[in-house]
């Protein structure tokens, strides 16, 4: 079973225990350096794995326009009960380069979700994402703090140090690093280590 497959046959028990998970904490840098704009409806998003649409309706909140897409159907089918005001879309992230995005965005947040890319993968999607900011947009990520590839339960997952970062990042195009920092996971029953970056388009 792979990545996607798992996320297909358990989406309603991932909806469940991702939906309402409270990430003030990493939204408020995201928002803090989001390029002024004069009204908030001017601010366009692209959430990269939107999974349960949390995040996505969070923005959608704050007035901005959202582009929300997932690898998973069921879990696409799922997100779009829960706001009519996004675009919802089925869309794996090695799909990202065919679309039509170059410049579209202001805003990029890949929560929780490129750790499902291959390392060697990593610097080519995060430039693909990176060509669909404006000049002057930012880009967030997270990955789980680790040193290596693996498994766990049908899922691959790329873990991401100091080390691994420093690697992806010398192969990145016309960005700039804003804050690179480490989190404790968000969840109440889980005590992992979050690697996040926030970089912004040259």
């Amino acid at each position: 079973m792979g990545t996607l497959d798992y996320y297909q046959r358990n989406a309603k028990e991932f909806f469940s225990q991702t939906i309402n998970v409270d990430m003030q904490n990493v939204y408020q840098p995201f928002l803090e350096y989001l390029p002024k704009t004069q009204l908030s409806n001017q601010q366009k998003i692209l959430d990269v794995g939107c999974g349960s649409g949390r995040d996505s309706v969070f923005f959608a909140n704050q007035g901005f326009e959202v582009v929300a897409i997932d690898g998973s159907q069921n879990v696409i089918d799922l997100a779009k009960q829960t706001d009519t005001r996004i675009d919802w879309q089925c869309l794996r992230f090695d799909e990202i380069a065919k679309q039509s995005w170059q410049n579209q965005f202001t805003g990029i947040w890949a929560c929780a979700s490129l750790l499902h890319v291959p390392f060697d993968d990593l610097p080519k999607i995060l430039n693909d994402l990176l060509s669909c900011l404006r000049p002057t947009g930012i880009l967030y990520a997270s990955f789980k703090y680790g040193n290596r590839e693996r498994k766990k339960e049908g899922r691959f997952f790329c873990d991401i140090n100091e080390q691994r970062w420093r690697i992806v990042e010398s192969q990145l195009i016309s960005t700039k690093p804003l804050k690179v920092w480490q989190t404790l996971d968000n969840r109440v029953d889980r005590q992992e280590i979050w690697w996040n970056i926030l970089y912004c388009k040259n």
